[in-house]
């Protein structure tokens, strides 16, 4: 997995790309928490180029959400598609996650 974090104003953009699992995922847990100490009041992770995510992965999304919300800060996923997709849906975590279809879309609704 690789990672990009771009800033806009209070908005960070982090986007992911490949594999995202248990050998990779302590580089998001770490550009989560770098944002949320920095004070960034909006998050939004960008997964339109991932292929795949572990259990692993989905536990650190769930944490950076519950932390966001520790620190009034908002937490928001793009681009949720294909296998990915199917990950969210089977464990129902869509009903928590705010999602949209595209990171103009999330970024518009901040």
């Amino acid at each position: 997995m690789s990672e990009l974090v771009e800033k806009t104003n209070d908005t960070a953009v982090i986007t992911l790309q490949g594999e995202l699992d248990v050998n990779n995922v302590d580089n998001l847990k770490s550009a989560i928490e770098a944002e949320l100490q920095e004070g960034t009041g909006k998050i939004l992770v960008d997964l339109k180029n991932v292929s795949y995510m572990d259990s692993a992965a989905l536990g650190v999304l769930v944490s950076g959400l519950k932390r966001a919300r520790l620190a009034n800060a908002q937490f928001k996923l793009a681009n949720v598609t294909g296998n990915v997709e199917n990950i969210f849906k089977l464990t129902r975590l869509t009903k928590f996650f705010e999602i949209y279809t595209s990171v103009d879309e999330a970024v518009e609704s901040f």
